[in-house]
């Protein structure tokens, strides 16, 4: 499933790069602790880009009773409830917390989103404090247990549309232990979270103006500031609170893998059309990458395979080897050399 994934992210991104995969600990209880700007995307990339073996704490909603249930769990993905899923169920938690508790203990890793909802701003969202409830249960449990934090910025240069880039940012651990008072807790976990906070703060690009932050986007996208770069992102954006920046004159180019670009459109008419209407009917637009991640792991691979059976049928065994080969040269040249419109 991890390289079946893989797969799927290599054809949704036009670029993707890791930074300070170093930093990861190959053994040891470990939380990723990430921002969470893409729906299920932010959750795939970070498996997908380390050899850890990961459990995910997921939304219950998303646990539906039968097939899926059982897949998602197979995936590793742990339901977590929330009190908009009922009073009642919040109750439930207490078994997942348990189950994160036993993970860690056998020096396992779990990823966590921190700050409890996705969303498509540029910042970091004051953070949750399950994850730390999560340790302190584990360390009053397992007081001799040593468990890491890993901070993850993950950062897009566009949320929604295709193909974007992106960079996932893996940050210096560091011990969780110091932060928490396991005989004396605090019940805010300040401590903790100010840290991871900051932590993250520094991997993903934060922009703190409120108030102004459509303003602040515009004038970065006019400045065709790389988000995928944030260290060089949140230099410009000081900049720009400083006002000591000046708009930059546009380059435009000519992109000579057009005519590929709409050979690949053709070759791909019906999926496209279909994602054409599921995109009209997206509610929550953070999906909108999601369903695409859906649409190119299983529709364009079953409508790519049917062609070929097609071809074969008309033609020759040769004949559907070579549009197979040639569908897939066609979809890497258009994801990886297509531009992307902020």
């Amino acid at each position: 499933m991890r390289v079946y994934l893989k797969i799927g992210i290599f054809f949704l991104h036009k670029k993707i790069t890791v930074v300070g995969k170093e930093n990861i600990p190959k053994k040891g209880a470990i939380l990723f602790i990430g921002n969470h700007q893409n729906a299920l995307i932010d959750a795939i990339l970070i498996p997908t880009t380390t050899n850890r073996v990961i459990h995910f704490l997921t939304r219950a909603s998303a646990f539906k009773k039968g097939l899926v249930e059982t897949f998602l769990k197979s995936l590793n993905m742990i339901p977590v409830y929330r009190i908009r899923d009922g009073i009642s169920t919040v109750e439930k938690n207490t078994a997942t917390f348990e189950k994160c508790f036993e993970i860690l203990k056998e020096e396992g890793a779990i990823e966590i989103f921190a700050e409890g909802t996705h969303h498509l701003q540029r910042r970091i969202f004051p953070l949750k404090k399950g994850f730390a409830r999560i340790i302190l249960g584990t360390l009053k449990k397992y007081p001799d247990l040593e468990i890491q934090i890993v901070p993850i910025g993950l950062n897009y240069d566009s949320h929604l549309n295709f193909p974007s880039s992106v960079s996932i940012h893996y940050g210096k651990p560091f011990l969780a232990n110091n932060y928490i008072n396991v005989e004396n807790p605090d019940i805010r976990y300040l401590k903790i979270i100010n840290k991871v906070t900051s932590a993250l703060k520094e991997l993903t690009l934060h922009i703190d103006d409120e108030a102004n932050y459509d303003a602040v986007i515009n004038k970065l996208n006019q400045l065709e500031v790389d988000y995928t770069k944030p260290v060089e992102a949140t230099k410009l954006y000081k900049k720009y609170k400083s006002k000591s920046i000046k708009p930059l004159s546009k380059q435009h180019s000519i992109n000579w893998f057009l005519p590929l670009h709409l050979l690949a459109k053709l070759n791909s008419i019906f999926p496209l059309l279909i994602w054409k209407y599921l995109k009209s009917s997206i509610t929550d637009i953070v999906f909108t990458n999601t369903y695409r991640f859906a649409i190119i792991t299983t529709l364009i691979p079953l409508f790519y395979l049917v062609q070929t059976i097609l071809v074969y049928n008309f033609f020759n065994l040769k004949y559907a080897l070579i549009y197979l080969a040639s569908s897939l040269i066609l979809g890497v040249i258009s994801t990886k050399t297509m531009k992307v419109n902020l």
